[in-house]
């Protein structure tokens, strides 16, 4: 029987691959999602992302929509394979407050820059953006975190964008349905917002990964 070729890991996938590890060691049960983020400091984002990757490298086998079903299958990366895989870091610029009549990705609006490792990223232009507030809390993006967007004028139905409403630039996730183009928050505190027929609005770009700062 063939075996799968298993790819090197990042510091980043190692570090979640020993938590669960060491979860079930210690619980005899997988840990969840939330339970991984609450141990490594990040984001619940951050760790479904590291769990794709830990999936798709085949350490790691996953039932979804089921909670607690994470199975090993590879628990014990050496120093030579997280080693070997390497890592690019590419500069972002962090886009600070928006001011009216500024175009957006004028020096003007830039706070500074940010390293970030490509593999997280993949290919394109990007910026970041600080996120205030707590509108997007269940999709596991807290106040504070930095969200790295893809710079893109369009994106699909359920994407997490970064739009452009007059001056204002807002994260939410984009519906699409029967010609309605709404905004919606992931907490329930908070209202969609309909940008059917503005004028003033316009999409940034979609994000592709948070970075939470300690």
């Amino acid at each position: 029987m063939k075996t799968s070729n298993r790819d090197g890991l990042t510091e980043s996938q190692a570090k979640v691959l020993k938590t669960i590890s060491g979860f079930i060691a210690e619980n005899g049960y997988s840990p969840t999602a939330k339970e991984i983020a609450e141990i490594l400091h990040i984001t619940q984002t951050s760790v479904f992302e590291q769990l794709s990757r830990l999936e798709k490298k085949r350490y790691i086998t996953r039932q979804k929509g089921a909670a607690r079903t994470i199975g090993i299958l590879n628990s014990q990366p050496t120093e030579k394979q997280v080693k070997n895989e390497s890592v690019k870091l590419v500069k972002v610029p962090l886009l600070g407050t928006i001011a009216a009549g500024v175009p957006i990705f004028a020096d003007e609006n830039m706070e500074g820059e940010i390293l970030v490792d490509e593999s997280n990223i993949g290919k394109g232009r990007f910026f970041a953006l600080r996120v205030r507030g707590d509108s997007m809390i269940n999709a596991g993006i807290m106040n504070g975190d930095l969200v790295i967007i893809r710079r893109q004028p369009l994106a699909e139905n359920g994407d997490i964008i970064a739009a452009l409403i007059d001056s204002d630039a807002t994260l939410k996730r984009l519906s699409l349905n029967n010609g309605a183009v709404l905004l919606l928050p992931e907490n329930e505190k908070y209202s969609p917002i309909d940008v059917t027929c503005r004028d003033d609005f316009r999409i940034l770009g979609k994000m592709v990964t948070t970075v939470t700062v300690m």
